[in-house]
């Protein structure tokens, strides 16, 4: 196997973070480690596989910008690894359903099958291995040793290096049924029945056998040998379906379609995501700016409690600020909501904070801050029920306002 800057990263784990992952399912340290550097292998496997696709590299080339390096030790340290809700884990689902689609869940119980750990546990070394992959190639990005044309070599190499700790079903082919005939001369066959059939031949019956062998001999000696021409037919690849896209929510936003803008820049937006009912309100001629017709993102997260920004948020952020840049006459209002656990005066601070973090974001992705204003409103104008959970996950958002186009 070559060598591979990427198997090795599973090492610099801290040795009590190991430990406290195995102590949680139940496995040894030694399991844990294996299913990381599988986990790893595997998904540089199936970025190298889409390595073709450049809107996608793209994708993630801007998704890894924003993962830390220490982004796994850090979910390690704050519990997120075995919280099945944690922005780590929701995220990380998402970033592998990008890349396997509907092969995912396959992928997982290989994994398991290979550790022997269960499919939550898998699951869990999957998304340590897909940040992990995140967060290096990150930093070859912002080292400048990686880039969008370079991204494919790096993969391929990476895949490579590692394909020897892929799980054996990752890979594995289907053995081809062998055509091969074994020919039987059928005077021997009948000689074979008729000797199963009576244990003594008569002698005459015996020479005539001989007879007949030597002249089906003689028949197939002469005869033109016919070259066995190679089957050349290439077995067809099935398709893989398209990744869907979830929303922080758990809503599914369709598969990732293209969208032009007039600066000739194209994203891949999700088909039922709020960039593409962004775009079509500001192209409308018919749609004026008001007070009502608000936008919700989705596929925002923050840390609980807090006005940061998860590293997966920046693929969205980024298109909006790209959708910014294309239309420079639009101005927005960003809208930060909580639900109403908790107390009030806490939750205005805590919308207003998140509606800072989210324009300071888009600032420093080039959209002038005269074009932006951000306005915390609390528990105010809820969309949901906040007596259930569904409901209060609903009224934590984040919302555009578009003010002029």
């Amino acid at each position: 196997m070559q060598n591979s800057s990427l198997a090795t990263l599973s090492a610099a784990l801290p040795a009590q973070s190991i430990q406290s992952i195995a102590s949680h399912f139940g496995a040894s340290e030694t399991t844990v480690l294996d299913g990381i550097q599988s986990s790893i292998a595997t998904v540089v496997s199936g970025l190298s596989q889409k390595a073709g696709d450049q809107g996608f590299l793209s994708q993630v080339l801007k998704q890894a910008s924003a993962t830390p390096e220490n982004a796994v030790s850090s979910a390690l340290s704050n519990g997120s690894l075995t919280n099945p809700t944690s922005p780590f884990l929701t995220g990380s689902s998402q970033f592998l359903s990008t890349i396997f689609g509907g092969r995912l869940s396959s992928i997982t119980e290989a994994l398991g099958s290979q550790t022997g750990l269960r499919s939550a546990a898998a699951s869990s070394l999957l998304a340590i291995g897909a940040q992990t992959a995140l967060g290096f190639i990150g930093s070859k990005v912002r080292d400048g040793s990686v880039s969008l044309s370079t991204l494919p070599g790096f993969l391929a190499r990476e895949s490579d290096a590692l394909k020897g700790l892929l799980p054996e079903s990752f890979h594995r082919q289907p053995v081809p049924v062998s055509t091969h005939k074994v020919d039987v001369n059928p005077v021997i066959a009948q000689s074979v029945r008729v000797e199963e059939r009576r244990s003594i031949l008569p002698w005459l019956l015996g020479l005539l056998a001989l007879a007949l062998v030597l002249g089906f001999w003689w028949y197939r000696s002469h005869q033109p040998t016919v070259a066995t021409q190679p089957d050349t037919t290439v077995p067809a690849v099935p398709t893989p379906a398209p990744a869907t896209i979830t929303s922080s929510t758990g809503t599914d936003l369709g598969t990732l379609v293209d969208a032009a803008l007039p600066d000739s820049t194209t994203l891949r937006i999700p088909e039922r995501g709020v960039e593409g009912k962004l775009l079509a309100f500001i192209k409308d001629p018919a749609r004026t700016p008001d007070k009502t017709s608000w936008f919700d993102f989705d596929r925002l997260l923050f840390d609980t409690g807090s006005a940061s920004l998860q590293p997966q948020s920046t693929d969205q952020l980024n298109n909006i600020a790209a959708i910014l840049k294309a239309y420079p006459a639009v101005h927005l209002t960003i809208g930060g909501y909580t639900d109403n656990t908790g107390n009030a005066a806490q939750n205005l601070k805590l919308s207003q904070d998140r509606a800072n973090s989210v324009v300071t974001q888009l600032e420093t992705m080039g959209i002038a801050r005269n074009r932006l204003v951000a306005k915390g409103y609390g528990d105010e104008h809820p969309v949901a029920d906040n007596s259930t959970a569904e409901g209060r996950a609903l009224n934590r958002r984040i919302s555009m306002l578009v003010t002029a186009k």
